[in-house]
C-alpha cells in the first residue's frame, strides 16, 4: 500500500512539473497527453530532470508531426510511436 502512495505522489509531482512547462510546449500537447503517451507505450515515468527533457522532446516531435501532416504537399503522414520522446542520435 505504501508503494501505491509513493507511485501516486510521484505521478502527481510529475504532473506538477509538466504543468509548469506547459507555456513552453506546444499548445496542443498537454500534460495529460504526455502522461497518456508514457502509459500507452508502457514507459516508466523518469526522474524529474529526465522527465522535463523527455517531455520537451515529445512536444517538439508533436509540433513537427502536426506541421508535416498539415502540409498538403506531403504524401505520407507522421505519427506518434514509442520513440517520440527520444532524440535521433
Amino acid at each position: 500500500m505504501n508503494k501505491s502512495y509513493a507511485l501516486l505522489a510521484l505521478l502527481l509531482a510529475s504532473a506538477a512539473v509538466l504543468y509548469t512547462l506547459q507555456p513552453q510546449q506546444s499548445e496542443t500537447v498537454s500534460t495529460s497527453q504526455y502522461l497518456a503517451y508514457l502509459k500507452k507505450y508502457n514507459k516508466p515515468v523518469p526522474a524529474e530532470e529526465e522527465l522535463i527533457y523527455r517531455s520537451k522532446l515529445y512536444a517538439e516531435y508533436v509540433i513537427k508531426m502536426e506541421r508535416h501532416n498539415a502540409d498538403p504537399k506531403q504524401n505520407w503522414k507522421i505519427g506518434v510511436n514509442q520513440f517520440s520522446d527520444l532524440t535521433q542520435e
